[in-house]
């Protein structure tokens, strides 16, 4: 932004050319090509009133810029409407600004104008309120020859019968700075009486928002907020403007409180999407600062900067320039310029970059966290579901006990489905009906026009009669069909397995079972016999031995939400975005807890910080890592804090983890998950035979001591070959499919064909490992 200040003087008796041109301020043409770079006339930029001492002592106005047609020296000529509807003077001092993505005037959409109508004694007398809709298509008629519109503009000399009233500008398009054209076709003319405040946008409305059932103290914050720009501050002289972030997850609520302080009326809203170039949103910015009050709201910050964008640097700066702006009129006239700028995002710490953080930039923020059950069961009670009254209070409840990790909007599409399954219920039962019955009558004698049409899901027998109540049954079926948002960009629902698709491991089965229980005991149970319960479970051994499928089987026995992700997905290629991951992986566990995280090969993200992945650390990929792995522990070690929250990670390299990592407080227990045993490699051929054709001479307990020292995978591998070998034989000899069958000496021959993997010395390394760090 390019500012040139400058003294008034009037304009010469050519240049005024009355109403038509009362809006231009004509300087030099050598001051002209300094302030915009060019010669073309009509260029828009404000102008506002300097004290002696150089500070802004009024609000800016919008004006457009004129070459004069004789040579000027640092002054500005101004016509008697302008200077009057600014309350400048001649020889006053002002500011002229001049922004590269000032737009060009607009066509006005609303033009309120006061009207009076002198009286020979020096009275004022209000127009006939008869002939107000009269006098506003006369106006129209004139208005159309005058250029510009602006706030304080007096119309007088018109042509017309008899006395004309006195009639002024209150405002355009809402704004009291701003400027606008008039038009046949868009623009409404309204007249509005002196002190006449119920007339549509002619005054700011009150800002602030009314009540959010479940959000009660982030609506109080944001007023408390918003009264700033209202309210005197007796306790800061010297206020200090700052910008406003809110932030959550998705379906929390931000748009929503958005769109409230946009409604309040208060002043000019001003939307910047992400998908604005960079002079539209610089265009936003200057328009809201000239023409206040004003409200500056930006959805989605975090993909208007988003890291993909090639001109991110420049709308960062953008942003930065526009509050600098700002608090720069907040220090020169010790008060707050009347423009709120409020964001959303996801997560103010990694969404809004440092330099937006700075004073006077985007300073507050106030978090919009997933509803506990206390909201929950308040946003449910205000859709005022139809429920039978009896046991209303109880069904909700319970509806709010259920509905863990749901969101708001989560719950408005959970009401909405249950309501069109409790009315496809009652067609289903209308359908299967003779057609003498009166459910046709029923149907069409309950309302349903409105929001709120609800039935009993119950099949009705002939002659019966439907409640317009929703019934559990409806809830819960809808609560199977909307599942909670929250979950869907990072879960992973587990594979349906189960403790007893795992053959042996009792140990490793007994100790993530405990787990899960004392994640549901009550703290003060758990503090009275163990103290902190443990949060982190290692599970380390020999590939294909299970470790993740007892991971999955914990899932899905415990029924905890489960987030589940490979070390190595972690590792993006944009500097600061796997700690961004991390972080916002455990935030996202907090918030839907109890909850489980699970990672697997944990070993690519927590290697030891002396060198990772076998090179030194000074590699940009090490240096990633180490990133990485420092952002895990310092999330872990708020394990204390993190009540329902479960870490389970699986390794098969539990030598190359940092030891941070292992120190009790993070991972507490380690769990070593070995080749099976005989009773586990029985249990796995068992649950193989039971799926297989097989022949009378397959001896289960035989192939479990010939397998000794294969893993699990390698096991169901050896089966897999077996079938093969069989099927291949059985084609060769023209023998139909249905006749194959799994012979012993297949299983043998698919066993000469499998090696181990397992090697004596790898099981060497577990135990060398286990007596260093395990802890039972």
């Amino acid at each position: 932004m390019k500012t040139l200040d400058v003294k008034i003087r009037a304009t010469n008796p050519g240049q005024d050319q009355g109403l038509k041109s009362a809006c231009r301020i004509f300087i030099s043409k050598d001051a002209l090509i300094e302030l915009t770079g060019s010669v073309e006339d009509g260029k828009a930029v404000t102008v506002v009133e300097l004290t002696e001492d150089g500070r802004e002592m009024s609000s800016p106005r919008e004006a457009l810029l004129w070459a004069a047609p004789t040579k000027l020296v640092k002054v500005v000529q101004m016509s008697e409407a302008f200077r009057l509807a600014c309350g400048f003077s001649i020889g006053s001092e002002v500011r002229i600004c001049f922004s590269p993505g000032a737009a060009s005037v607009t066509e006005a959409e609303e033009i309120v104008i006061e009207a009076t109508m002198p009286s020979k004694d020096g009275s004022v007398k209000e127009l006939d309120p008869d002939s107000v809709a009269g006098w506003e298509w006369f106006l129209g008629r004139h208005l159309v020859h005058v250029e510009t519109v602006f706030p304080g503009l007096v119309l007088k000399k018109l042509p017309g019968p008899g006395p004309m009233p006195l009639f002024t500008v209150r405002n355009v398009n809402g704004s009291y700075t701003g400027l606008g054209r008039y038009s046949d076709k868009r623009t409404v003319v309204k007249i509005a009486r002196p002190g006449d405040v119920g007339v549509e946008a002619t005054e700011p409305g009150k800002l602030e928002i009314e009540n959010v059932p479940g959000r009660e103290e982030q609506v109080k914050e944001l007023n408390r907020f918003l009264a700033r720009f209202t309210k005197p501050n007796p306790y800061d002289a010297q206020p200090n403007f700052s910008g406003l972030v809110v932030h959550g997850g998705h379906g929390t609520g931000k748009s929503m409180l958005l769109d409230l302080v946009a409604k309040t009326g208060w002043g000019t809203v001003h939307r910047i999407h992400f998908k604005d170039k960079l002079p539209e949103v610089q265009e936003t910015l200057t328009r809201a600062r000239n023409q206040q009050p004003s409200i500056v709201l930006i959805d989605a910050l975090e993909r208007l900067i988003d890291i993909e964008r090639s001109n991110r640097t420049a709308v960062i700066l953008a942003l930065c320039e526009a509050l600098d702006a700002l608090s720069a009129d907040a220090a020169a006239k010790c008060e707050l310029p009347k423009v709120v700028v409020i964001a959303t995002c996801l997560d103010h710490v990694t969404d809004v970059p440092a330099d937006l953080r700075d004073p006077g930039r985007f300073t507050r923020d106030i978090f919009l966290p997933l509803p506990d059950e206390t909201c929950r069961k308040a946003i449910l009670t205000s859709f005022n579901l139809p429920l039978d009254p009896d046991t209303k209070a109880t069904t909700l409840q319970d509806l709010s006990e259920r509905t863990h990790a749901y969101n708001g909007k989560d719950l408005r599409l959970l009401a909405e489905e249950a309501k069109y399954i409790a009315f496809t219920s009652l067609l289903d039962a209308q359908q299967q009906q003779p057609p003498t019955n009166s459910l046709e009558s029923q149907l069409q004698s309950l309302t349903l026009n409105k929001l709120d049409f609800n039935f009993n899901s119950t099949p009705a027998a002939p002659n019966s009669t439907f409640t317009s109540y929703l019934s559990p049954t409806h809830l819960s079926q809808a609560r199977k069909k909307i599942r909670p948002s929250a979950m869907h960009d990072v879960n992973l629902k587990p594979p349906p397995i189960h403790w007893t698709d795992i053959g042996g491991q009792g140990s490793v089965k007994a100790s993530l079972r405990l787990a899960v229980s004392l994640s549901r005991m009550s703290p003060a149970d758990v503090a009275s016999l163990i103290g902190t319960p443990p949060k982190g479970f290692l599970l380390y051994g020999p590939p294909g031995c299970s470790k993740t499928m007892a991971a999955q089987a914990m899932a899905t026995e415990s029924g905890l939400n489960f987030f589940a992700v490979k070390g190595a997905e972690l590792l993006n290629m944009y500097v600061g975005e796997s700690e961004r991951a991390v972080r916002r992986l455990f935030e996202r566990a907090r918030e839907v807890s109890p909850s489980m995280i699970f990672f697997d090969e944990i070993d690519s993200i927590a290697g030891q910080r002396h060198g990772f992945g076998g090179g030194p650390a000074t590699t940009g990929a090490s240096h990633g890592g180490l990133n990485v792995l420092t952002t895990l522990l310092n999330e872990m070690d708020g394990f204390e804090t993190m009540q329902g929250v479960l870490v389970l990670a699986a390794t098969n390299r539990p030598q190359a983890l940092d030891p941070a990592l292992l120190r009790p407080g993070r991972f507490d227990e380690l769990i070593y998950v070995g080749p099976p045993d005989l009773e586990a490699r029985t249990a796995i051929l068992k649950a193989m035979k039971s799926k297989r054709r097989l022949a009378e001479d397959v001896d289960v307990a035989a192939l479990a001591e010939d397998t000794d020292g294969y893993s699990g995978a390698e096991i169901v591998g050896i089966c897999r070959s077996a079938g093969r070998v069989a099927l291949m034989k059985g084609l060769d000899a023209g023998a139909e499919v249905s006749g194959v069958h799994i012979t012993m000496d297949d299983f043998r021959a698919a066993i000469d064909k499998m090696p181990k993997q397992i090697t004596r010395e790898m099981l060497q390394g577990y135990a060398d490992w286990e007596k260093k760090f395990r802890r039972l």
